[in-house]
């Protein structure tokens, strides 16, 4: 069996007041491609399919598009779950009719435990929640942190699990000890919102969403797939792309496949009149810049000087 595993495609996402819709088309679009090559068995996006609760029909567009070439084109199943950055109500429209084409979108907790099982293989699915979501659907003032909600859910699917499977979590959170960036949007204010990773002993292999690095954890079953661009200057040197997950005889393997993407994030350090001057190499002046530089106390316009010198 093969499996893709992606994730944090922020769809409408905008840097430093730079709309990245032409660059996510084009990764989309390569990533569509890639899976006419991989014929996978299923698709699982783990969040985050929108930067924002209300995204532009721009953004929306978008989506659908993608969504369409590769379940209705390309018939391939795919599951998604809502990050901490989806609506979930508008991710969620119309997801009844389209589990018809395979197509499993779960924004809420109503089905954690109860699988979806693909060519025998359990799918759970853990979308983001806040504390107090969590609070109020298991009715438990006590629960104060991540960790104690999480822990509670996999309480909840612990009796359903078949230890003759292989069962694999799909979630969007942060396990303890994970490498951040600074486009991820903390999920809580003055609580604790990392989970430790023993609570996830009870699945085969877990696949998440929200850290953007695809190595944010080392760890053999539990992975994250990083984001499909660079969405901040502190992801700068990062490869993105997805996993590929495959299952063998009951063993699990995956592996990292990086996308070239039309831009990439570049950060240029040096002398103000070095960087003007080009005596400090930019790999490409077509990528997105973010500029570290010294001595510029006697420049009062120094965009300007940057539009005109390095255009």
């Amino acid at each position: 069996m093969k499996i893709i595993h992606t994730a944090d495609w922020h769809l409408g996402k905008i840097l430093n007041g730079k709309q990245l819709l032409e660059d996510q088309a084009y990764i989309l679009d390569m990533f569509v491609e890639k899976m006419k090559e991989e014929e996978p068995d299923i698709i699982v996006i783990a969040g985050d399919l929108y930067d924002t609760t209300y995204p532009s029909k721009d953004a929306i567009m978008l989506l659908e598009q993608a969504i369409g070439k590769l379940n209705l084109e390309l018939r391939i199943p795919i599951i998604m779950i809502s990050g901490n950055h989806d609506g979930k109500e508008r991710l969620n429209y119309g997801a009844s009719w389209f589990e018809n084409n395979q197509l499993f979108i779960r924004t809420d907790f109503t089905s954690i435990n109860s699988p979806i099982e693909i060519n025998g293989v359990n799918f759970y699915t853990l979308p983001y929640a806040t504390v107090s979501e969590m609070k109020h659907y298991f009715e438990d003032d006590t629960i104060e942190t991540h960790q104690q909600g999480i822990t509670r859910c996999i309480e909840t699917i612990a009796p359903e699990i078949d230890e003759g499977a292989i069962n694999i979590l799909i979630s969007h959170l942060t396990v303890q000890g994970g490498k951040t960036s600074d486009s991820e949007r903390p999920l809580t204010i003055g609580t604790v919102e990392s989970v430790q990773k023993g609570v996830f002993d009870i699945f085969d292999y877990v696949m998440l969403g929200h850290l953007h690095h695809p190595f944010s954890i080392e760890d053999d079953k539990i992975k994250y797939s990083g984001s499909l661009l660079q969405y901040s200057f502190s992801e700068a040197g990062q490869a993105k792309g997805y996993r590929r997950v495959t299952i063998n005889d009951g063993i699990i393997n995956d592996v990292f496949i990086p996308l070239k993407p039309l831009r990439q994030l570049e950060i240029i350090s040096g002398e103000y009149n070095d960087v003007i001057n080009e005596k400090v190499h930019v790999k490409n002046k077509d990528n997105y810049l973010h500029f570290k530089l010294k001595n510029m106390s006697h420049i009062t316009d120094p965009m300007m000087s940057f539009k005109t010198n390095l255009s």
